[in-house]
């Protein structure tokens, strides 16, 4: 398994191991608004989380939110949005172990703090306010 106390040194992101294999770090975005980042080294893959990027949507979002959840997964790269057991919705990515370095690592966490800048505001609005969507 990659030594992910030093992927996140390399990427200049602090992190504390919770438990053997699994990570968590915080990042704000834009407004300041604080995200949790977690990271478990499991079955020979890195899976990373921005968990939760909004929380607790609920059963009673209406189809226009699911709609514009999965139109935001058609045009993302590397990561995908993901509805959790708690109804919150993550931003998720997948390395393969074997192929990971620190530089593809730091690469992802950019890309997943630009996907939380961008998504998390567009989300509470449309979780707030249904008929903003398209």
């Amino acid at each position: 398994m990659p030594d992910l106390a030093a992927y996140f040194h390399h990427a200049g992101w602090p992190a504390e191991e919770l438990e053997p294999g699994v990570w968590h770090s915080t990042f704000a975005d834009a407004t300041g608004a604080p995200y949790h980042l977690y990271v478990l080294a499991a079955d020979d893959w890195l899976h990373l989380a921005v968990s939760p990027l909004l929380p607790g949507v609920g059963d009673g979002q209406p189809a226009q939110l699911y709609a514009a959840l999965l139109r935001a997964n058609q045009e993302l790269r590397l990561v995908r949005l993901a509805l959790d057991a708690d109804d919150d919705i993550n931003l998720l990515a997948d390395l393969p172990a074997a192929h990971a370095s620190a530089a593809l690592f730091a690469q992802t966490l950019e890309l997943l703090a630009e996907y939380t800048n961008t998504l998390a505001p567009q989300l509470r609005v449309a979780a707030a306010e249904p008929n903003s969507l398209p």
